[in-house]
């Protein structure tokens, strides 16, 4: 089957992108043909290792040069820019004759279903549909325009059953299928015993690293003899650097790692306390570690991937007393750690790719018309 999929670049080290490559390297691996196809890639390394038989080709399109730019000439600017991605990516769909199409994002969504043809097209959300429906006000005639042309698309794919049941208000053909872990082969299972917290995620507003501080300080002066390991990036890093040194906090701030199961197996509890997770990959990777996890029960992919009590502890958003203990008392119980790690690693294998692969390649069998 040939599957193309279009998405602006593979350059973060972020959770889409690694979801994004491991699903291409597990259909290359099948036999399958799989074209990437970036609109900004350039000269950007890629973060996660790319299968050699997936084929990626950059448009060279640049959308984010057009913020160069101010006013009438960048919208000018973009204009351009999307008519120049418009020609390109039919020509060289034309060349490719895919099966099915992938579209990874839902601002492209336009321009594919105008130029796909006969050919299914498959929208992944990897944001939640209320997101999506409550940007600004100066963004009203996209969104509409979007959902309008959303409609067109053969199936829109969420990763959650929560926010499936929003889009369904606005679009009739959407399946979930939620995020696969794609763990190493020897994965290093955590001893549990290590007096270490750790927190993977972008620190950007969303994750609320203020709540996670706020939490640390409370509970290091009842466990001087913990620490909490941040693995991230992201516009809040000064911020919070300001906050460990002005508060002597023992918390250490490391880059994103490429093999983060390394980091699992080094720590005793995953905490996550953010506002809002469509999916939330570091928690099932966690847990295949035999991690607990303690995360506020946001909309939705906690609770789509913790059961409450078993294999980790779902707190009510933005409750930090509750937060502070749930997390202290999995520090404090070793035998309670244990349990709910036990129960985390038989949990998480819901989310392992021969588990959720196969419903993609259902899906797209389905869809794929006949020769």
């Amino acid at each position: 089957m040939k599957i193309v999929y279009v998405f602006h670049s593979l350059a973060l080290w972020g959770g889409i992108e690694r979801i994004l490559t491991d699903k291409m390297n597990w259909l290359a691996a099948q036999g399958h043909e799989v074209t990437i196809v970036t609109t900004d890639q350039g000269t950007h390394d890629l973060p996660y290792e790319l299968d050699p038989r997936v084929v990626l080709a950059d448009l060279a399109i640049s959308f984010h040069h057009q913020y160069r730019y101010k006013g009438v000439r960048r919208l000018f600017d973009l204009w351009q820019r999307h008519r120049l991605f418009r020609r390109k990516l039919k020509e060289l769909l034309r060349r490719l004759q895919p099966d099915v199409l992938v579209c990874t994002t839902t601002c492209y969504a336009d321009v594919l279903v105008s130029l796909k043809g006969r050919v299914p097209l498959v929208v992944e959300s990897h944001t939640m549909c209320r997101r999506f429906v409550d940007e600004g006000r100066l963004r009203t005639l996209r969104r509409w325009w979007l959902m309008r042309k959303l409609r067109r698309a053969d199936v829109l794919v969420a990763l959650t059953e929560g926010d499936a049941a929003e889009w369904r208000r606005y679009i009739r053909r959407v399946e979930v299928i939620p995020n696969m872990v794609h763990a190493p082969l020897t994965t290093v299972q955590a001893s549990l015993i290590a007096y270490r917290v750790v927190f993977v995620g972008r620190l950007e507003a969303q994750k609320q690293i203020d709540h996670l501080v706020t939490v640390w300080r409370i509970v290091q002066q009842h466990h001087p003899d913990w620490t909490l390991s941040i693995y991230g990036d992201g516009s809040q890093r000064e911020w919070l650097l300001k906050q460990v040194e002005r508060n002597n906090l023992y918390i250490n701030i490391f880059s994103p790692q490429p093999n983060i199961f390394d980091a699992y197996a080094e720590a005793s509890v995953l905490v996550l306390t953010s506002a809002f997770e469509p999916f939330g990959l570091v928690m099932p990777e966690a847990m295949l570690c035999g991690l607990p996890v303690v995360a506020y029960d946001c909309p939705f992919g906690p609770r789509t991937i913790i059961t409450d009590g078993v294999d980790g502890f779902l707190v009510p958003p933005d409750d930090i007393e509750t937060f502070t203990r749930r997390l202290e008392s999995l520090m404090t119980d070793e035998p309670l750690r244990r349990r709910m790690g036990a129960a985390a690693i038989s949990s998480a294998r819901r989310f392992l790719p021969e588990a959720v692969m196969p419903k993609w390649i259902e899906l797209f069998t389905r869809l794929k018309k006949p020769d």
